[in-house]
């Protein structure tokens, strides 16, 4: 192998493939990555066995081959040559890479590529589902928050993907709450459901481009999905969850006795005052609806009431525009300063029935029929 690339192509492709390489092995050629001429390009491959992620990196080869070095050693030294070409050159008696910058150089030894594990490509897979990549990004951000990090329970540790009907919906639960978020798809896929691991849509959002198409499939065998995107050529691929997530359909209130409307920015600093004060009480906030007046003068408005035993207690009050009867629940409030962080529109919709049901917070806007957030009411131990 010996190549030319420009250090700041090489430096992006080792950022974004790092976020596979495992730190706790017995493997060592997990703490690896994989470094293999592919035409034009250089491709880095990574994987810990759960996740997998290659990218291309565009290079001048003069000669082809492959080897693997140590993944954080090789990816510090990278980073710390000026922004210049750089040359990579292969000892294959030795595996030893020898990296040259700027008034740098180092070698490298690796590890025989041969016991690299492979990584599955979407050869023989079902037909892609075209996605946008800033749309999964805020479609992964609106609902693996709301997954079981417990591994007790594994399929509540993942996210459902569920093509059907034209659309693709990701949810996600841990049986205190449940976030659904909807898009409709470009062109035909089949219908079907696969659950992916949060985790790896977490890391899949690290790595998405801020623009561009991604391709999801789902591989022949129906264990792994595969992401790919056009830009930089990234694809991660990932083990699946095996296991029936329950039908989510079911738990979502189908209407609303109490729906105000509120300001965002206002609820999530009223939601985060409180939190201050409930994260010593089983961070237990009473959410009070005043519906107001029918003069039409008069708004409605939201209480929140948190109380930390021995320190003190706090009341933050924000207007609303409240349709139907006034009433009094108790939430976790985390789980309302969650939602609240992932809604960015103007307004949002708080919809209630009973003290002992479940509500409903949904965003105002383009959003409101592509984003549903359930949360289940706590009770008071007072």
């Amino acid at each position: 192998m010996k190549l030319t690339c420009k250090q700041q192509d090489l430096a992006k492709g080792l950022s974004i493939v790092s976020h596979a390489v495992s730190t706790r092995t017995t493997l060592p050629i997990l703490s690896h990555i994989l470094v293999a001429t592919e035409g034009d390009a250089v491709r880095l491959s990574a994987t810990n066995l759960e996740i997998g992620i290659t990218c291309r990196v565009p290079a001048n080869v003069k000669e082809e081959g492959t080897t693997t070095v140590p993944a954080r050693l090789f990816t510090d030294f990278v980073n710390s040559l000026p922004p210049a070409g750089v040359d990579l050159a292969l000892q294959p008696e030795s595996q030893s890479l020898k990296v040259s910058g700027q008034r740098s150089q180092a070698t490298i030894r690796g590890m025989d590529p041969s016991e690299f594990p492979s990584i599955p490509a979407a050869e023989g897979s079902e037909t892609p589902v075209i996605l946008d990549a800033k749309e999964l990004r805020e479609m992964i951000a609106q609902t693996t928050f709301a997954a079981a990090t417990d591994d007790a329970r594994p399929v509540f540790t993942g996210v459902l993907a569920r093509v059907h009907g034209g659309e693709l919906i990701f949810a996600a639960a841990d049986s205190f709450r449940l976030a659904v978020r909807r898009t409709a798809l470009p062109g035909e896929a089949a219908d079907g459901d696969v659950l992916i691991p949060a985790r790896t849509l977490g890391e899949l959002a690290k790595i998405l481009p801020a623009e561009g198409v991604v391709r999801m499939v789902v591989t022949p065998n129906r264990n792994q999905v595969l992401f790919e995107a056009e830009v930089d050529d990234v694809r991660l691929v990932s083990n699946l969850i095996s296991g029936q997530f329950p039908n989510f359909e079911a738990i979502v209130p189908k209407g609303a006795a109490t729906r105000a409307t509120l300001d965002a920015t206002q609820f999530r600093q009223a939601a985060k005052t409180a939190s201050l004060f409930a994260r010593d009480s089983a961070n237990i906030v009473k959410l009070k609806v005043d519906a107001g007046e029918n003069d039409g003068m008069t708004p409605g408005i939201i209480t929140l009431q948190a109380t930390a035993e021995e320190v003190g207690d706090a009341t933050t009050t924000v207007d609303a525009a409240v349709d139907g009867k006034g009433l009094e629940i108790i939430f976790n409030v985390k789980y309302l300063t969650d939602v609240l962080g992932v809604i960015d529109t103007p307004e949002v919709a708080l919809e209630l029935n009973l003290p002992s049901q479940p509500g409903v917070v949904k965003p105002i806007g383009d959003l409101h029929d592509k984003y549903t957030y359930v949360i289940m009411p706590m009770h008071s131990t007072r």
